[in-house]
């Protein structure tokens, strides 16, 4: 099947029953899901949850299991040929660029392996070059880069030959600001290109900025699938409530506060607590405020982070276990 044959499917990548098992341990326990071209989707979990394992199993790392299914733009996978991974650009948790190769020696040689032509290199490699913001560093030595420039790099590296599929590894993970800021662009610009992109990470801010859809795995297990606003809403408060009192509270008051709203106390005195219904719990903290005989100074609202929503899901799939 061709190229633009293969574009015109609607679901970039679908995956069924994949399982992958080291021994006693299931690293991937028998997940299904599927992303659309053109989507950003994020894969977010704890350490050990199976978000690498899956990656390496959907580009040829790891073979695939008896009953898992796999399919790209509609096409099913039965074997990791190489005319398959040129579909993917892949930008690895530990990066693969060679230490004693120059930016543009690694460039060349990524363009190489994929069998493009010379010119095709050098014109699609420049200007990678000059978008990721390399162009001072074409002849340094890879091992002379810092963590963020060698991130630029390993973009560059993963694009070169144009793959409609694009698959990232913690890609901002220890990152300086401004290679931040490059890298979240650039992954939106090639979103606006048509790229589907798959991305782990465990910056749950980048998440919510970048991705259209998350899934959080635990233990092997896709425990949620959704939009970030949605999980937002779906599975926890809309808001967090957040004030602070004129004078020290009693124990006894400290006692009541907690035990009526599940306050918890952060820094700089504050108390915070969620909340499905602000103006029923704002009247009720009203009401504890005049039955104590105390005032409240400062008071503000602020919308429920997706890094609560993943703490939630997590606690609340190991109490269920």
């Amino acid at each position: 099947m061709k190229l633009n044959e293969l574009m015109d499917k609607n679901i970039a990548i679908e995956v069924s029953d994949l399982t992958k098992k080291f021994g006693d341990l299931t690293a991937v326990d028998n997940i299904s899901f599927s992303i659309h071209k053109g989507e950003i989707v994020g894969l977010l979990g704890p350490n050990g949850a199976g978000k690498t394992t899956t990656i390496r199993m959907i580009t040829g790392v790891h073979p695939l299991n008896e009953n898992a299914k796999l399919k790209i733009f509609g096409n099913e996978i039965t074997e990791f040929r190489k005319s398959y991974k040129t579909y993917f650009g892949i930008v690895p948790e530990i990066s693969n660029a060679y230490r004693d190769y120059t930016v543009w020696q690694n460039i060349k040689f990524n363009g190489k392996i994929y069998g493009m032509r010379k010119k095709e290199i050098q014109s699609r490699g420049y200007r990678l070059v000059n978008t990721f913001k390399l162009e001072e560093k074409i002849n340094v030595m890879t091992k002379a880069l810092s963590k963020g420039l060698k991130q630029r790099l390993n973009f560059i590296m993963a694009l070169i030959h144009d793959p409609p599929i694009l698959i990232f590894d913690e890609p901002t993970s220890g990152l300086d600001p401004i290679s931040i800021n490059i890298l979240r662009k650039q992954m939106l610009a090639l979103k606006d290109e048509g790229k589907t992109i798959f991305i782990t990470t465990h910056d749950m801010s980048e998440a919510q900025r970048i991705c259209d859809r998350i899934l959080i795995m635990n233990k092997g297990r896709i425990i949620a699938d959704e939009d970030p606003d949605v999980l937002r809403e779906k599975f926890k408060p809309t808001l967090n409530i957040l004030f602070t009192f004129q004078s020290e509270l009693s124990e006894k008051q400290l006692f009541d506060l907690k035990k009526q709203f599940g306050v918890r106390k952060t820094e700089n005195n504050t108390f915070i607590f969620s909340s499905d219904d602000p103006l029923r719990d704002l009247s009720m903290l009203h009401n504890f405020r005049k039955g104590a005989n105390l005032q409240i100074e400062k008071l503000k609202f602020e919308e429920t982070t997706l890094e609560e929503v993943f703490i939630h899901l997590i606690k609340g799939d190991l109490l269920n276990e």
